[in-house]
């Protein structure tokens, strides 16, 4: 529809293939704060992130580790640690970057 009103929609947002195995690195329960955790999950090709007492929402890549969602203005960035694996990821919301350690 942007595009017929003559919008340039070269640069939106993307989707990027990304590999299984590393959706998979991915998955696992990151602690925002205690008791507030943000599990991902993955199901195919498509992974999932799910906050204490909230519900579930998708995931669409915009880059290698940098996933953003699509119900509210939110994107998340898996960090790697010395040891070259996903040991934390970076939830950014309302302009803040809120870091999450991985504990499982």
């Amino acid at each position: 529809m942007l595009t017929q009103l003559g919008v340039d929609t070269s640069k939106l947002k993307v989707d990027v293939d990304i590999p299984e195995a590393t959706l998979e690195s991915y998955c696992g329960k990151y602690e925002l704060q205690p008791g507030f955790v943000i599990t991902i999950t993955r199901k195919d090709k498509q992974l999932f992130a799910q906050a204490t007492g909230q519900p579930q929402f998708e995931l669409f890549a915009s880059d290698i580790n940098k996933f953003y969602l699509k119900v509210v203005e939110a994107q998340v960035t898996f960090n790697t640690n010395d040891n070259d694996e996903i040991g934390s990821l970076t939830l950014h919301q309302n302009g803040q970057n809120m870091p999450a350690k991985r504990i499982k």
